[in-house]
C-alpha cells in the first residue's frame, strides 16, 4: 500500500496535486512578466476578467453546477469581451499581436486551476497545507524562470528599507495564500474565480495611472461586456453548486 500523507491520499497523489496546481496558478504569472512589455500591463491586467466565465463553462461541463440561462448568457457575454480584447490587439505590431494572443491564455490557465483544485482536492488536505505545498511548488518554478530569463531574484543593495519591502512581500504572499485556499475550499471554483476580475479592474486602472495606458474603445466595449458577464455569472450563485472537500 503506497504511503500516506495524513489526507487520505498517497503521497505522491498529494505531490501530483502539489505540482499541477502550483504549475496552474504560476504561469499566467509568468506569461504576465514577458507579455506586459510587449502589449501594455493594461491589456495583460484585463485578462484576468476572464476566468469567471471559463471556470463557470468548466464547471458546467464537468457537472459541477447545473446549468443557468442567466448565467449561461454571462458567459457569452464574458467570450464576447475576449473577441473584443483580441481585437484591440490588432492595431499592436506583428510581433506584439502574438505576444497578446500568448497573453489571452491566462484566463485558460487560471480557470483550469480553479477547477483542477477543487475536482482533485486531497481528502481530509487542510488549506493552509495546500497553501504552502502550492508556494513552494512556485517558488521553484519562478526561481528557474527568472534565472533562465536573466531577472534579478533578490535587490541590488541590500538596506533595511529593501529587507523589509521583501520580508512584508513574503508575508502578504503567505497570507493571501492561505486565504486563498480557504475561499476555494468554502465557496468554490466559479466564486474564487471573481477575484481575477478585480484584479483587472484595478490592473487596467493602475495600467493607465502608471504608464499612461489609455484603453481603446475595443478595450472599454471589453470592459462593459465582461463586467456584464460577470454580473450575471454571479447572479443566482449556489443554485446546484457542489462545494469541494
Amino acid at each position: 500500500m503506497a504511503a500516506k500523507g495524513g489526507t487520505g491520499v498517497s503521497r505522491g497523489q498529494f505531490a501530483f496535486y502539489l505540482l499541477v496546481s502550483g504549475l496552474l496558478f504560476i504561469a499566467p504569472n509568468m506569461i504576465a512578466v514577458v507579455a506586459a512589455p510587449k502589449v501594455g500591463a493594461g491589456f495583460v491586467s484585463l485578462s484576468y476578467a476572464f476566468p469567471l466565465v471559463l471556470t463557470y463553462g468548466f464547471a458546467v461541463l464537468l457537472r459541477l453546477e447545473k446549468f443557468q440561462v442567466l448565467r449561461g448568457v454571462g458567459v457569452l457575454f464574458g467570450l464576447a469581451g475576449g473577441i473584443l480584447l483580441a481585437a484591440s490587439g490588432r492595431q499592436l505590431s506583428v510581433d506584439a499581436s502574438w505576444w497578446a494572443m500568448f497573453a489571452l491564455s491566462i484566463p485558460v490557465f487560471l480557470a483550469s486551476g480553479n477547477i483542477f483544485r477543487t475536482v482533485k482536492w486531497p481528502a481530509g488536505a487542510r488549506p493552509v497545507n495546500l497553501a504552502l505545498g502550492m508556494m513552494l511548488v512556485g517558488f521553484a518554478a519562478l526561481g528557474l524562470f527568472t534565472a533562465m530569463a536573466g531577472i534579478p531574484v533578490v535587490p541590488g543593495t541590500w538596506s533595511l528599507e529593501a529587507t523589509g519591502l521583501l520580508a512584508a512581500q513574503i508575508t502578504i504572499f503567505a497570507f493571501q495564500y492561505g486565504l486563498y485556499f480557504r475561499l476555494q475550499h468554502t465557496a468554490g471554483p466559479v466564486y474564487l474565480s471573481q477575484i481575477g476580475s478585480v484584479a483587472a479592474v484595478i490592473g487596467l486602472g493602475l495600467g493607465y495611472l502608471a504608464f499612461g495606458e489609455v484603453p481603446n474603445m475595443a478595450k472599454l466595449a471589453a470592459v462593459a461586456a465582461v463586467g456584464a458577464g460577470i454580473v450575471l455569472v454571479s447572479k443566482g450563485r449556489g443554485a446546484g453548486a457542489k462545494k469541494s472537500g
